[in-house]
């Protein structure tokens, strides 16, 4: 696949971010060059088989000097040049700030082998975190492949995160985003003063970056100026189709337009028929579900399936199938997949910004508990639950 359709700076698409410099400038993975670009697309299909997915979009930073890095080759130098004017690469006098600030606010990971010292103090959420980084390396193979890292703490690390929190930012210092502070410019279109300005510049592109903010001001990540307001965007959300474990395709569900989702839903929407085979997409219905997205949670209905839904739960204990039966809607929290078939699912988008918080503490009754016992596949519709006993998600 080409490198080009994994890249991507559409906030709401993006599934990890990517510190291309430092992969680049890595001779660890590789090659016998100080600096190479075939570790960036490296990177990218180890990304493709770490998340099962070949279409895996990446959020791709660099400082600018790669640009000019005399230890590329002319050749690599005009294609990051081409990504960066064709909006599928930022370029910042220096990315690691923003590459941070992307991970905290969208909740994205961080591909990088750089341990961010220098941002510790600016963003304490990194000093031994477990989720939020991998690192890549070279396998056994001579294969890139990444793996989930913990970041270190540093030993004069004395101040509680909390109490250096509040000192950053009563100085003005901590430039975080607000819990849920980027849907307000995630819900505008933005637009950039200077002249071909590759993230903000482009009338006939969306602007589907993630602006940086600066206390009140909007600002161009590239330019550093105050960006104009050029009216609403729709919010989005992005669902992955998973067939056995494996992506095979996504879609997006726009903010007060529900998705019809099934083998051909009548006047249109997402035909599965496009990314899954004709076993598993036999067992659809025309019209399976319809998805709905408010601009804050993403909503489920079962349009009266042949063969019935049912939630996926990730507990602690271990995954727990619930029942969606027929015209129920169900709120989608973190963890929750749409299972349309025994090897066929419907994965939102990882983003913290898509889900409510779960308050449930995960218990089912005992008639939720024997369905979901059942097999995904079901023969014949599901019993009806008593109003009384409807619960978590559903409404």
């Amino acid at each position: 696949m080409q490198c080009e359709s994994r890249l991507t700076l559409d906030a709401s698409a993006a599934d990890h971010v990517v510190d291309v410099a430092n992969v680049v400038r890595e001779p660890a993975l590789g090659g016998d060059r100080p600096a190479d670009l075939a570790r960036f697309e490296g990177v990218l299909d180890a990304l493709a088989d770490f998340s099962r997915d070949p279409a895996v979009q990446v959020y791709a930073i660099t400082d600018r000097s790669l640009l000019t890095d005399a230890r590329l080759t002319a050749r690599e130098r005009e294609r990051l040049d081409r990504w960066y004017r064709h909006g599928l690469m930022e370029v910042l006098p220096r990315a690691d700030d923003r590459i941070l600030e992307l991970a905290d606010a969208l909740g994205v990971r961080v591909v990088s082998g750089d341990n961010f010292l220098d941002f510790h103090r600016a963003h304490p959420w990194i000093p031994g975190d477990r989720d939020r980084f991998l690192r890549p390396v070279l396998g056994d193979d001579g294969v890139i492949v990444v793996r989930p890292r913990i970041m270190p703490v540093p030993p004069e690390w004395q101040v509680s995160r909390k109490e250096e929190e509040g000192l950053l930012l009563e100085a003005g210092v901590l430039r975080r985003w607000a819990p849920n502070g980027h849907l307000t410019v995630l819900g505008r279109h933005w637009r950039c003063p200077e002249p071909g300005c590759p993230l903000f510049g482009a009338g006939d592109r969306p602007s589907t970056a993630l602006p940086r903010r600066r206390r009140d001001r909007v600002l161009c990540p590239t330019h550093g100026g105050p960006l104009a307001d050029a009216g609403p965007r729709p919010r989005q959300v992005q669902v992955k189709v998973l067939m056995d474990g494996t992506v095979r395709g996504r879609f997006m569900v726009t903010a007060g337009e529900p998705l019809a989702v099934g083998r051909a839903p009548a006047g249109g929407g997402a035909v599965l028929g496009t990314w899954v085979d004709d076993h598993a997409v036999e067992s659809v219905s025309r019209t399976h579900v319809v998805l709905a997205f408010d601009g804050r949670v993403l909503t489920v209905l079962d349009e009266r399936s042949a063969n019935g839904t049912r939630i996926r739960r990730s507990r602690p204990a271990g995954d727990e199938l619930v029942p969606l039966h027929h015209g129920s809607r169900w709120t989608l929290r973190r963890g929750d997949s749409v299972v349309l078939h025994d090897r066929l699912e419907l994965l939102p988008s990882g983003r913290q910004f898509v889900f409510e918080e779960d308050g449930t503490d995960g218990t089912v009754d005992p008639l939720r508990q024997e369905s979901a016992a059942g097999p995904t596949m079901m023969g014949v519709p599901l019993p009806a639950l008593d109003e009384g006993r409807r619960g978590d998600g559903r409404e």
